[in-house]
């Protein structure tokens, strides 16, 4: 009781720390070179879920009309129409849990679980029910995988950890990572693709000390989850462009990465137009798509149309 009242007073705190600080412009760093190709807290078009998917977990692109849809209840995909702006149909794959990731690989549906653990649809458009077929990875709860991502250039699974960013090491509180997934076989890279840094990510913030004060006591005491300045929730690399876009519900962030593991663009995500942030996926001509997980309210998808300048 005293732990939970402590929580609710700190984020309080930080919540009103934040605000006084926040900043007309949402974008918080790019480099100088760097193009910024959306306007993230103003989509060219939103759809609202239904109830069934308000708390959607991950999102995966089929083609140019329909949308693959996780929750992280249900062993389900939904097929989402953005022509008609509804659920067409519900694939059942029959094993509930926490899954948090989708990927499309040609005509194969991978999802991710928090946990770690992957499954696989062979032909999932061909099936109202389908077989999934699981996998193991390296990792495991306490790296808390949430964003699933597909490597064209590698031919691997891109997995985003919310939690602890390595798979032997004790210590890493100050990191965030993102693994690498053999879908060939079936084995998990034990080098990162990418580890990001925490305090680069507090530095661009420009918290106050009230601020990291608050993120500090809030990472000790729940340790599990760890700093809440950037937990990761989705993952994606653009089709153009090669980067790697990572999302984050908790602490509303966009970040984006080149492949050797700079960082491009820190934007901070208004939580008016992204209340939880969970899945992102790209169309093969750049069109972005960001969904949210609602709460108390409806889920939402939202469309971003590529920009060819920067903002």
């Amino acid at each position: 009781m005293y732990n939970k009242l402590l929580l609710t007073t700190i984020s309080l705190l930080l919540s009103i720390s934040l605000f006084s600080q926040e900043k007309d412009k949402h974008i918080l760093f790019k480099q100088d070179t760097f193009n910024i190709l959306y306007n993230f807290n103003k989509p060219d078009k939103t759809w609202e879920l239904p109830k069934k998917l308000v708390e959607i977990s991950g999102l995966g692109y089929i083609d140019d009309h329909r949308l693959a849809c996780v929750q992280d209840e249900k062993g389900n995909i939904y097929i989402f129409n953005t022509k008609k702006g509804e659920v067409e149909r519900k694939i059942d794959f029959g094993i509930d849990g926490d899954y948090e990731g989708i990927e499309i690989v040609g005509n194969d549906a991978w999802m991710l679980k928090s946990s770690g653990k992957i499954f696989k649809v062979e032909n999932f458009l061909e099936k109202d029910e389908a077989k999934a077929i699981k996998y193991e990875s390296s990792l495991s709860g306490k790296n808390n995988s949430e964003g699933l991502a597909h490597d064209p250039i590698t031919n691997k699974l891109l997995i985003a950890c919310k939690g602890h960013p390595f798979i032997d090491k004790k210590d890493g509180k100050e990191f965030k990572s993102v693994f690498s997934y053999n879908i060939e076989d079936k084995s998990t890279d034990t080098d990162h693709f990418l580890l990001i840094e925490i305090d680069t990510i507090k530095y661009y913030k420009h918290y106050n000390t009230m601020t990291r004060l608050g993120v500090e006591l809030l990472a000790y005491i729940d340790d599990s989850n760890g700093d809440l300045s950037f937990q990761p929730s989705g993952i994606a690399i653009h089709p153009i462009t090669g980067n790697i876009y990572i999302i984050a519900a908790v602490g509303n962030l966009l970040l984006i990465f080149s492949r050797e593991g700079n960082i491009l663009a820190m934007v901070d995500l208004k939580s008016k137009v992204h209340p939880q942030p969970e899945g992102i996926c790209f169309s093969p001509d750049g069109t972005l798509y960001i969904a949210s997980e609602g709460g108390d309210n409806e889920g939402s998808i939202l469309k971003f149309k590529m920009k060819e300048t920067e903002e």
